[in-house]
């Protein structure tokens, strides 16, 4: 209670009780964030038993001053850790794709896929790793990394033999098991998914994201990346498993590249308010069947895919849906994606900068940022990739916009949204004039039961937090 009052406090008391809160920067996580080169990007929230913990991973060779390539942070005590030893960079330029909490039958783990030579000592450990907690562990899926095979991504699915780990990444073979780009995992032993053939195309093919949606006509599953055709299937970067018939087909209209290196990086579903529950894709610059308006992103309404947002550089890295106190809506991050400040929120079909500046490098650093990750922690919407502040500069031009806020690498937006029951007085899933004179009532008797503070006693900041919340409309 006492944040989300205060929250909105700060937002200002001012006006009546149609006035809104306003979403502000949190860059605790981005101090110390990360130093030296590299980005991050996979996140996920993870209970070990001891909590839950953000557990944050990527390029960066030192993340909150102690981690290399993966790192938890603990919001109870606001202290970084490393896993174990780590992670192995060896000869490689190591990095992190997914990270994914799985119960393999023995336990919840952390289940941990990438680029990288070993984890915790474990040579058998390569780029694809099991964290229970306290030690690391292999899964039998090692691979030769002078041709960079690497896992994408990673869905505990239950297709019908049980639940299992589906993954894509761009290997001919996993496990032993000669897959093409896709396979599943029981907590033993890798299977086929598909009829074997698997992902194909012209420029490197592999698969980069999964998700699972049923668009009306069934379950399916969800795949892009960059590819021409899935298990002798023609389709361009983005393909779906009909789960019902076990075979995989193509989506609607084609997406297709405006350069045969782009390729489509990740999923969201999204309802836009008008009760249109939709499933968006987005990656590098495309146009659909080939002609028209380039975008980065389309959804697919289970009919058609639609353009969405207007037509700027660079590629989209991932995509979330968050509300940030004014309504649920779809973010994006970017690397190249100057224009909108490579973290983006979509509004009446534009791109817009998030909170006017995005996340940003110094005019005077001669280097680019990027924003590589987005996850929704709480009441936050993380972003995560390889700048050094939020705020201060003007996307459009580059300047000066107001003061920058220090974040290596990490920051996040919170949501301004009040609790929808602030009790007592109210119990009505929302705040209104009788709750505030029921409550000025209570404050000026002292009543302890609406103590906003929990220090035992109504006083004047109560009061005043409830004020706001009132003024805030919350």
């Amino acid at each position: 209670m006492r944040n989300v009052a205060l929250a909105c406090f700060v937002a200002g008391v001012a006006g009546g009780a149609s006035g809104q809160c306003v979403p502000e920067w949190d860059t605790t996580l981005g101090n110390p964030g990360i130093a030296g080169t590299g980005y991050l990007a996979p996140m996920v929230a993870w209970d070990d038993g001891t909590g839950e913990k953000l557990y944050v991973g990527g390029s960066a060779t030192r993340i909150g001053g102690v981690a290399d390539f993966l790192g938890s942070y603990d919001p109870a005590t606001g202290l970084w850790r490393r896993l174990g030893t780590g992670i192995n960079q060896g000869s490689t330029n190591a990095f992190l794709n997914r990270l994914v909490p799985w119960n393999d039958g023995t336990g919840e783990k952390l289940y941990v896929v990438g680029q990288f030579n070993f984890a915790g000592g474990q040579a058998a450990a390569n780029s694809f790793a099991v964290w229970n907690g306290s030690t690391w562990s292999d899964v039998g899926a090692g691979f030769d990394q002078t041709v960079s095979r690497v896992t994408y991504d990673l869905l505990p699915l239950d297709l019908g033999d049980g639940e299992r780990l589906y993954m894509c990444g761009n290997w001919d073979a996993i496990g032993g098991v000669t897959a093409g780009g896709l396979a599943s995992f029981d907590g033993s032993a890798f299977y086929v998914w598909g009829n074997g053939i698997g992902i194909d195309g012209g420029f490197s093919a592999f698969g980069q994201s999964l998700k699972e949606w049923d668009d009306g006509s069934g379950r399916a599953i969800y795949m892009c990346g960059r590819f021409d055709s899935v298990d002798g299937v023609g389709a361009t970067n983005v393909a779906r498993f009909n789960v019902n018939d076990n075979t995989w087909e193509s989506v609607g209209e084609t997406l297709v590249p405006t350069s045969v290196t782009n390729n489509m990086t990740s999923f969201a579903v999204f309802d836009d308010t008008q009760g249109n529950e939709n499933l968006y894709a987005a990656g590098g610059q495309f146009r659909i069947n080939g002609s028209g308006p380039i975008y980065q992103c389309a959804k697919w309404d289970g009919a058609h895919w639609t353009g969405v947002g207007q037509t700027v550089s660079g590629r989209i890295t991932d995509l979330a849906v968050f509300d940030d106190g004014s309504g649920p809506a779809l973010y994006a991050s970017g690397t190249a994606f100057f224009e909108v400040g490579y973290f983006a929120k979509l509004v009446n079909d534009v791109w817009e900068p998030v909170l006017g500046s995005g996340v940003n490098n110094p005019a005077t650093s001669g280097s680019f940022a990027s924003a590589f990750g987005l996850y929704v922690w709480g009441d936050q919407l993380v972003v995560a990739g390889n700048f050094t502040q939020v705020g201060g500069l003007d996307p459009s031009t580059g300047v000066g916009a107001g003061t920058p806020i220090p974040a290596r690498g990490l920051a996040a937006i919170t949501s301004c949204a009040c609790a929808p029951d602030l009790s007592p007085p109210g119990g009505d899933g929302m705040i209104n004039t009788n709750d505030f004179f029921a409550f000025l009532t209570l404050y000026q008797v002292g009543d302890p039961g609406a103590d906003f503070f929990a220090d035992g006693f109504i006083n004047t900041n109560d009061f005043f937090a409830f004020l706001a919340a009132y003024q805030a409309g919350c």
